[in-house]
């Protein structure tokens, strides 16, 4: 039971980051606009490339979680990605941005689910979900194997 439960929890936080990827990878200019709505100080190369890794970078985490290959290495990037998403978006929601999170939207499975793109929303939804990571990783590390 527990393990089918970790499982479950793998698929879903997976699932998220393979949507909020490939989403990203069919709109490159709406995900160069997000990462300039967080008002950063960042040259435009660099802004540049965030734009073009990160739809990568999601993919790539969320077929691994799927999969359950490289666990731990898997673990590693989605807590640096989720900590990052965490302190960006909590930072524009404490300085007053209003703006677009750059987030998968998830407006379009209910309309009042769209407050989960604001910076406050993003905030609160980022925390959930490196809640489901560490349930995974501390799952993982107490079965030995190293896989949830």
């Amino acid at each position: 039971m527990k393990r089918t439960f970790l499982i479950l929890l793998r698929v879903l936080l997976g699932g998220f980051f393979l949507a909020a990827g490939i989403q990203k990878l069919l709109s490159p200019q709406q995900v160069l606009s997000s990462v300039y709505s967080y008002q950063l100080p960042l040259p435009d190369g660099v802004a540049v490339i965030i734009a073009a890794a990160l739809p990568w970078m999601e993919i790539l985490v969320g077929a691994a979680l799927l999969t359950g290959v490289w666990s731990g290495v898997t673990f590693a990037w989605t807590f640096l990605l989720l900590t990052l998403f965490l302190g960006l978006t909590t930072q524009a929601w404490a300085r007053g941005l209003v703006i677009d999170c750059g987030c998968l939207d998830l407006a379009r499975i209910h309309p009042a689910l769209k407050v989960l793109s604001t910076p406050g929303g993003a905030s609160l939804r980022n925390l959930f979900l490196l809640g489901i990571a560490l349930m995974l990783w501390f799952g993982s590390r107490r079965s030995g194997s190293g896989r949830a």
